[in-house]
C-alpha cells in the first residue's frame, strides 16, 4: 500500500469519515477551477455551510482538520483551496470559522489564506503567519469583514 493510500485509510475509523474524505476531495478537486472563474466573496459563500444541530462538535472537528491537512497535501493544493475546504466543513461542525487573507507588504504580491476558530489560527503557526497583515476576513455565512 503507498504511502498517499495509508494515510487515506487512516482519516476512514467508520462510514461517516468516509463521506467526509470524499467531500473534502471532490472540493479540493473543482476548487482549483471555481476560483478562477468565482470572484473570492462569492466562491466563500458559496463554501459556507449552515450549522448541523444545536451543540459544538470539537470530535468533528478534529477529524475535519486532520482530514483536510491530509488531503490537501495528497493534491498538492494552495493555501486558498484548503482553507476553503476547512472552513466549510468547519462551519458544519458549528465550530464558527473565519476565513481570513492576508498580505505580506503592501507593496508585494504575496498573499496568504487561513482558516481561524476562537481567534486561533489552524493548520498555521504563529511564526508562520508574521509576516502577513490580515486584509480581509470572512465570517459567519460568507459575511465579509473587514
Amino acid at each position: 500500500m503507498s504511502p498517499d493510500a495509508r494515510a487515506l485509510a487512516g482519516l476512514v475509523a467508520r462510514p461517516r469519515d468516509a463521506l467526509l474524505v470524499g467531500r473534502v476531495f471532490g472540493w479540493l478537486c473543482v476548487l482549483p477551477v471555481l476560483k478562477r472563474r468565482l470572484p473570492l466573496a462569492r466562491l466563500v459563500r458559496l463554501m459556507w455551510l449552515e450549522p448541523r444541530g444545536g451543540a459544538r462538535n470539537p470530535v468533528q472537528e478534529k477529524r475535519t482538520i486532520r482530514a483536510v491537512a491530509r488531503l490537501s497535501r495528497t493534491r498538492r493544493g494552495n493555501c486558498l483551496e484548503r482553507s476553503l475546504v476547512l472552513y466549510r466543513y468547519l462551519a458544519r461542525a458549528n465550530a464558527d470559522p473565519r476565513l481570513v487573507v492576508g498580505m505580506a507588504r503592501p507593496d508585494e504580491y504575496l498573499g496568504h489564506v487561513w482558516v481561524t476558530v476562537d481567534g486561533q489560527p489552524l493548520l498555521e503557526t504563529p511564526e508562520s503567519l508574521a509576516p502577513y497583515t490580515d486584509v480581509v476576513g470572512f465570517g459567519r455565512g460568507g459575511a465579509q469583514e473587514t
